[in-house]
């Protein structure tokens, strides 16, 4: 990519994971939570919803093309995670 470009290549590839994340999720849990629903970036990367609309289980997913990324103090994931 020439200099001065930006890419949205890899904030692409994030989302497109997370909603295939997501697809797979509400696939093998389905049976189990039949009243409830998966939303996107909503209140949080993924989140299971009641009938009510409240969350019920908040999900990160995070995709790291180029390294593997730990879940330690100091790792970049758990300090960008939001709390709510």
């Amino acid at each position: 990519m020439p200099v001065g470009q930006h890419s949205a290549a890899a904030s692409a590839s994030g989302y497109l994971y997370q909603t295939s994340w997501a697809l797979l999720e509400l696939l093998r849990q389905a049976p189990h939570r039949p009243d409830q629903a998966l939303t996107l970036e909503m209140h949080d990367d993924i989140a299971w919803e009641d009938a009510s609309g409240n969350p019920t289980e908040l999900l990160q997913a995070k995709l790291h093309r180029k390294a593997n990324a730990g879940l330690g103090d100091r790792d970049t994931d758990v300090w960008m995670s939001r709390v709510k």
